[in-house]
């Protein structure tokens, strides 16, 4: 038996495997890049997005103000985007 994490959602058994491989490389990528952000913006951005945190109680946890938890995980989505059209460009061109 697989266990999951209570906010991942089992794939339907329809789903192509060529798409569940590829969605694996995406997240192995994304990973990847997260962990190479800079710690002031990585710390704020898993908070918020992989936590599921308040930018209220990431800035509680974090020591900081709720407009720099907001500002840096701006910015860090920001990186990752374009992080990922980079990677997605020089696959495909």
């Amino acid at each position: 038996m697989i266990l999951r994490s209570p906010r991942e959602k089992p794939l339907p058994s329809d789903f192509p495997a060529h798409e569940v491989a590829h969605g694996s490389q995406v997240g192995e990528l994304l990973e990847r890049l997260i962990n190479n952000l800079p710690e002031k913006l990585r710390q704020p951005l898993i908070l918020s997005a992989l936590e599921e945190m308040s930018p209220v109680d990431v800035a509680a946890t974090l020591g900081m103000s709720e407009a720099a938890v907001r500002s840096r995980v701006f910015r860090a989505r920001q990186i990752l985007r374009e992080k990922l059209a980079g990677s997605v460009t020089k696959k495909h061109g």
